[in-house]
């Protein structure tokens, strides 16, 4: 249901589940979990790119029938956990802690769930035809952590015009409030754009990158001041580090830096 294929310093992570929207099950939580577990264990892999498999849907959401059928089991006494107050799904949470960069992919719906989980990417590029939306209100239902992390993303009245109405917009429209930064043509151009940007990112020192993101994910609610003061904590813990020196080095002695990520 998870895909992880390696190439060179990059994987790729692909929700394999066409024929159902690439809908989030708990197989496919459990999956992605595991799957961003390994990631971040490697240091040989630097960025992460994660997709949908089909070209149909980046993600359409949370499997409704499995959650149907499971509430019907139970006699439904146990709440969507999809909703506010539940425990956040394992593979969300895999995905919006990595420690290094993910970049979202999507061609296709990227819907409630889906929508979610791409949120929790540090970068999203997506095709044309790609739609965007947070339906959950016309089925009687909050968002998970989209409800919170939309708004922290985009204008908030543009966040709550998706919210509260829970219509769809276009990638065009996702690409001017800044959903995602790039708009491609079709399937082949997405992931000539994810693999642009992935290289790009591995041309930088990898300690360098996994600093700016922990300051930039992780305290971006801390006052000014306090999250200052975090980010000299981490510019220190890289300053001393074999690849501070690499870097200058290389740019004086004309060649590409070969990082140690010690």
């Amino acid at each position: 249901m998870v895909k992880y294929e390696v190439d060179g310093r990059k994987v790729l992570i692909t929700i394999d589940r066409p024929h159902a929207m690439n809908a989030l099950s708990d197989a496919v939580f459990d999956e992605l979990a595991a799957a961003f577990k390994e990631y971040n264990e490697n240091d040989l892999i630097l960025v992460a790119i994660l997709t949908g498999a089909g070209g149909r849907a980046f993600s359409a959401g949370a499997d409704l029938k499995e959650i149907s059928v499971r509430l019907e089991a139970e006699g439904g006494g146990r709440r969507n956990p999809m909703r506010p107050g539940m425990p956040m799904q394992p593979g969300f949470s895999a995905v919006e802690n990595s420690i290094k960069p993910v970049v979202a992919a999507i061609d296709g719906y990227c819907l409630a769930g889906g929508l979610e989980l791409a949120l929790n990417c540090d970068i999203r590029v997506a095709t044309a035809g790609s739609v965007f939306g947070l339906p959950e209100p016309r089925r009687s239902l909050l968002a998970g952590p989209g409800l919170v992390h939309l708004s922290r993303m985009i204008p908030m009245g543009e966040a709550l015009r998706m919210q509260l109405t829970g219509s769809p917009i276009t990638a065009e429209r996702a690409y001017q409030i800044g959903l995602i930064s790039d708009v491609v043509a079709d399937r082949e151009a997405l992931f000539v754009c994810a693999n642009t940007i992935a290289d790009e990112i591995i041309e930088c020192a990898p300690l360098a990158v996994q600093a700016i993101k922990n300051v930039v994910r992780r305290a971006r609610d801390l006052p000014v001041d306090a999250q200052l003061r975090y980010a000299e904590t981490l510019r220190n813990v890289v300053r001393d580090t074999e690849d501070m020196k690499e870097g200058p080095k290389a740019f004086a002695e004309k060649r590409k830096p070969v990082w140690k990520m010690r």
